[in-house]
């Protein structure tokens, strides 16, 4: 049984007219350097904020049918990590898990209002990095660059047990402005309950580019209706605009975006991310690791 039956609207992003720091130079993948401390982030976030942080909607697809094959590189494979950090939770189990990995992102689109989507704590070579949607970091018909990001791995109805992360970077696809391209990745700050990196406070799900379409997947977010994670399943089929979807998933609603496609998943939630959360397209659609992500996270990885 789901935990939830899932639904989402898709709605056009807002343009903005305020310009940012952001970078998205011709050519793959553009990021952007946070500017400000995190003292100050963290100060932004009071509980009002966090209360009225409305789900994040995801652009339009009318007129978007490209077709890409799933494959454009070599695979690349990056397995899950177990916590070394201190657990703040006495009852986290010693094996990394996605539904532990799987996160809150708030964040501030300017001119706009404060907005939520998913992150998920993929692992990488500093420790520091989650993955998200690109409509969750960037409005691509600007490439005005959003702000305030921070994030709550484990978020459960404002329950924080390893407490916010903020960030420092960002980056995200440019080379396909449609669903198929709606890959970021977030670079955090130290932080959290005993100010850690957050793969070593939690572990992190793995990851993997170019991995080819899986006989069977699970797609989870955290949807602003719920304030929980969820899930849907089943067996996944190439979409347009070089997306992968589930038939019958019905989505996941608003505030899920960004949330992770995983494969390999165990029993103990150990898993793979494949794709990232854009939304629903017919059916439940995220957009498919290639080589220009795997760019992105490298990027992002060693920054």
């Amino acid at each position: 049984m789901y935990r939830i039956t899932l639904a989402v609207a898709c709605a056009a992003i807002t343009t903005l007219s305020l310009v940012s720091t952001a970078q998205a130079a011709p050519g793959a993948t553009g990021s952007m350097t946070n500017p400000s401390s995190a003292a100050k982030v963290d100060s932004y976030w009071t509980p009002q904020r966090l209360a009225a942080a409305k789900p994040m909607p995801a652009p339009v697809t009318a007129g978007v049918t490209k077709s890409v094959q799933t494959t454009d590189g070599p695979e690349r494979f990056v397995a899950a990590t177990t916590p070394s950090g201190m657990s703040p939770a006495s009852t986290e189990s010693t094996e990394a898990s996605v539904w532990t990995t799987v996160g809150r992102l708030v964040f501030t689109v300017p001119g706009q209002g404060d907005y939520i989507c998913t992150a998920t704590v993929v692992t990488s070579n500093n420790h520091d990095v989650i993955s998200t949607g690109r409509h969750c970091v960037v409005d691509v018909s600007t490439w005005t660059a959003y702000s305030n990001f921070r994030f709550a791995p484990a978020y459960n109805n404002g329950s924080t047990p390893y407490g916010w992360w903020t960030w420092r970077a960002a980056g995200w696809r440019t080379d396909d402005t449609g669903p198929g391209g709606d890959n970021a990745f977030i670079v955090l700050n130290t932080g959290g309950n005993n100010n850690t990196h957050v793969q070593d406070a939690i572990g992190s799900t793995g990851i993997a580019f170019n991995s080819g379409l899986a006989g069977y997947a699970h797609g989870l977010g955290i949807p602003g209706s719920t304030n929980y994670a969820v899930w849907c399943e089943g067996v996944p089929y190439n979409g347009p605009s070089g997306g992968v979807q589930i038939a019958n998933c019905n989505g996941l609603s608003g505030g899920a975006s960004g949330g992770p496609f995983v494969v390999d998943y165990q029993s103990d939630g150990n898993a793979t991310q494949t794709a990232s959360y854009f939304g629903s397209w017919g059916d439940a659609y995220w957009a498919y690791y290639r080589t220009a992500a795997y760019d992105v996270y490298n990027g992002a990885q060693n920054r």
